[in-house]
């Protein structure tokens, strides 16, 4: 059995991908990157191009803003996104930090939403990342049953940076003390010069829909703002959300 029903499908989402990591590249590029004929590839991107999804600049192919329409509709169209986007921009103002809306999605946590300054960190709206890499992730993993972790930090699990967890039971210990607490923590997990601290938006059935968290330079968040300060204010707005949105829902 094919490993994807379509190929050709898989084909176009194997280039848009590669486009966008490589923001510009040629057909021969591109072939050889993933493995198809030149052939195959101009096909796909003439295909792309007619339909305005990437842009032809001198042979050179990028995509267009198109997806950036995409993305930000299915967003718009989030009821929990139109609750906590006020929220997070106030608490990145009471912060001085960046402050993020995160969701669960196919098993990645998603930066949905993000506020404040945050100078040279890669992470920005639609980011995905590991779910036990981060303080969201954790706090959203806290809430979940426990037969739904076993698959979780198998053989190729990633691991951003040599203190992010790796050994199941050392997870299942600490998702046990985030439940607990109501709080989750990443101090260096993500990135080794990142701290944040994240708490779960439950739903009414206990489980999260997502998590609110601010995160910042290891310098700047450390002792008591990051055990103590953040916590409160994270706590504050996570709180809020939950009962509009629960209201709204």
């Amino acid at each position: 059995m094919p490993k994807y029903p379509v190929g050709a499908t898989a084909t176009t989402f194997e280039i848009i991908d590669s486009l966008a990591t490589l923001e510009r590249a040629g057909v021969t590029q591109l072939a050889d990157r993933l493995g198809h004929s030149k052939g195959s590839v101009h096909n796909h991107l003439a295909t792309l191009e007619r339909l305005g999804y990437v842009i032809n600049e001198d042979g050179r192919y990028r995509l267009s803003l198109r997806f950036l329409e995409l993305g930000t509709g299915v967003r718009d169209t989030d009821s929990l996104y139109r609750v906590a986007r006020p929220e997070i921009d106030r608490l990145a103002d009471a912060s001085g930090e960046t402050a993020s809306l995160v969701i669960e999605e196919n098993g990645d946590a998603v930066f949905v939403y993000r506020a404040g300054d945050d100078a040279g960190f890669a992470l920005r709206d639609g980011s995905r990342v590991p779910l036990h890499a981060c303080a969201a992730g954790k706090a959203i993993l806290a809430h979940r049953p426990p037969a739904s972790l076993d698959s979780l930090l198998d053989g190729d699990t990633p691991t951003p940076t040599d203190r992010t967890i790796t050994s199941r039971a050392s997870l299942i210990r600490e998702l046990r003390t985030v439940r607990d607490h109501g709080l989750a923590f990443d101090r260096g997990e993500l990135d080794p010069d990142r701290r944040a601290v994240a708490a779960a938006i439950p739903s009414d059935d206990g489980r999260a829909v997502g998590a609110v968290t601010v995160s910042g330079t290891a310098p700047g968040m450390s002792g008591k703002r990051l055990e103590e300060d953040m916590p409160g204010l994270v706590l504050g707005a996570t709180n809020r959300i939950t009962v509009e949105h629960q209201t709204r829902e």
